[in-house]
């Protein structure tokens, strides 16, 4: 036997209080994926016993326009894009939007910010971002006596 159900069209409207309380949440409070409001630049993050690779698309970046900061488990860059128009252009589009940009990573451990390297290549930077000694498994072993 069928069910059927009242259609009730006001279950579906959201109040403003609500309404009001996403926007804001939305704007102001930073989201998990680092940014207010905005969404942020996808990553790559790979660990291995001796530390992490983290790969950060920046197309049409130029390296010294990108400047790393390292603290404990905590990795920030900031980069800024410069569009360069031929003169006398007409734009139709305008989809990459010049302006300094940053975002924040958190690893799951403490790293040796002394011994990170970066590189740059077909647009992709990659880290290499070493685990701080303490932070590092060791194997130990057990002796008889």
């Amino acid at each position: 036997m069928a069910n059927v159900t009242r259609y009730n069209p006001f279950n579906e409207v959201v109040s403003l209080r609500e309404a009001m309380d996403r926007l804001f949440a939305d704007s102001f409070i930073p989201s998990r994926t680092g940014g207010f409001g905005t969404r942020s630049v996808a990553a790559n993050l790979y660990e291995t016993g001796e530390g992490f690779t983290l790969q950060f698309p920046l197309p049409g970046v130029k390296p010294e326009d990108v400047e790393i900061t390292v603290l404990q488990d905590t990795v920030s860059l900031k980069w800024g894009y410069k569009a360069e128009l031929p003169k006398d252009a007409q734009v139709h589009w305008n989809g990459i939007q010049a302006g300094q940009y940053q975002q924040s990573f958190t690893l799951p451990a403490p790293i040796n910010s002394e011994s990170v390297e970066a590189h740059s290549e077909n647009g992709i930077l990659t880290l290499r971002l070493p685990k701080a000694e303490h932070a590092r498994a060791r194997t130990i072993k057990v002796n008889a006596r």
